[in-house]
């Protein structure tokens, strides 16, 4: 290895094996430009530094898996890496996930939504819980006492079940990475998890229900709510749609990224998720009339390689504020009256799932239709019944047996 420019305390880095960090390990650099390796270890209540004997990066990471084991064992030599705690393996466990934000393979990648969601789903519940244990004390007890204090926070089931879901993939991550011998959230009995139940249902709206909404919206957000409720996509998609994306003359447009939250376009959600979609008529009628007023104002607003849906400063629009453009369309149409849940922007997606199921699309179709590469996605997320269709339900079942 070559001298760096900095020795001693300023040099200390963390370890990669590959492109994954080595929980615990760092390299140090000395005066003499020579390496060594130490790992933390927690003592008293304090972290401190441990030196290893290994003088590279292989025989440090052996050393310190042989620790490991002496830990394990119940040996006097406790192990480094297990006296690294819930917080410090979080810390490594996104900085991995992290790195495989955008990634070309759809079997690694994670969109930035998700990392931040794990992210806030750590620091706001898993951390003030757990951070200063160590990760490798952990117990099925620890577990479900995490599951009673989210659930005194009067949290929803589905939400507990993400955070535990967290810790799974925090623990299981130790696992691989040699820091952990177990992930306890698999000992968890069936009867102490939480479950998904949700708080609230989707909203699923009549086609004239949609009509109502949308022309309760301004030019700016009609022909973004159009694109999630007559093509089905979702509000990433949406944002993320370029003007090539779009082709009038063959009425179709294609998703082929997704907007994060830092404005950039990112890869979409799954292969599936990537696909040519029919432009309807109506959808084709807002997104003609849109592409006349951007090219109003500029030339530069219609350019293929420009996006769609732009704030009136030609910036990247924000599902913040097609979020609340939506609630407000609701509350003026009288679309949220009656205590009923406010629709969302997400609705208009539930929405065309419904009515396409509704018209007498079979599932596979509503499936391509959705970009599902499983058809059972659609059935168990999506394929929820309007109103009117609920109440057809005596109609068709009394038709039925009548022969």
């Amino acid at each position: 290895m070559s001298t760096a420019s900095s020795h001693g305390a300023a040099s200390r880095r963390p370890v990669f094996s590959g492109n994954r960090r080595v929980p615990g390990l760092y390299a140090r650099t000395l005066a003499s430009g020579a390496t060594v390796y130490e790992v933390a270890l927690r003592l008293g209540g304090n972290v401190r530094r441990h030196t290893l004997i290994a003088k590279t990066k292989t025989d440090a990471i052996v050393e310190l898996r042989a620790l490991q084991t002496d830990y394990v064992r119940g040996e006097q030599h406790r192990s480094p890496a297990a006296a690294v705690t819930v917080a410090e393996l979080a810390a490594d466990y996104l900085t991995h996930l992290e790195t495989r934000v955008g990634s070309r393979d759809p079997r690694r990648r994670r969109s930035g939504r998700t990392v931040a969601l794990y992210r806030q789903r750590l620091d706001d519940h898993i951390l003030r819980e757990l951070g200063q244990r160590p990760a490798a004390e952990l117990s099925v007890v620890d577990v479900r006492r995490l599951i009673d204090v989210l659930g005194r926070k009067r949290l929803s089931p589905s939400t507990i079940t993400g955070t535990v879901n967290v810790l799974s993939g925090l623990l299981r991550f130790g696992v691989k990475t040699g820091a952990l011998e177990r992930n306890v959230v698999r000992d968890l009995d069936p009867d102490d998890r939480p479950g998904v139940t949700r708080v609230s249902e989707p909203r699923y709206l009549e086609a004239a229900e949609l009509a109502r909404l949308l022309a309760a919206l301004s030019d700016t957000f009609r022909p973004l709510a159009a694109v999630c409720a007559f093509a089905g996509l979702r509000i990433s998609e949406a944002l993320g749609l370029r003007w090539r994306d779009i082709d009038l003359k063959a009425r179709t447009l294609t998703v082929s990224a997704q907007l994060a939250a830092d404005g950039s376009l990112v890869p979409v959600k799954s292969t599936a998720s990537a696909a040519a979609v029919p432009i309807v008529p109506m959808l084709f009628d807002e997104l003609q009339a849109h592409r006349h007023r951007q090219a109003g104002r500029s030339l530069r607003r219609v350019h293929r390689d420009a996006l769609v849906f732009v704030t009136a400063r030609g910036k990247p629009q924000s599902r913040r504020n097609a979020l609340r453009a939506i609630h407000a369309a609701g509350d003026a149409t009288g679309l949220n009256d009656g205590g009923r849940e406010r629709i969302g922007v997400h609705d208009l997606r539930h929405s065309f799932v419904a009515i396409a199921l509704a018209a007498g699309f079979t599932l596979p179709e509503a499936a391509a239709l959705a970009r599902h590469a499983n058809p059972r996605v659609t059935a168990t997320v999506y394929a929820g019944l309007t109103d009117t269709a609920r109440a057809e339900l005596g109609t068709k079942l009394a038709a039925a047996f009548a022969g």
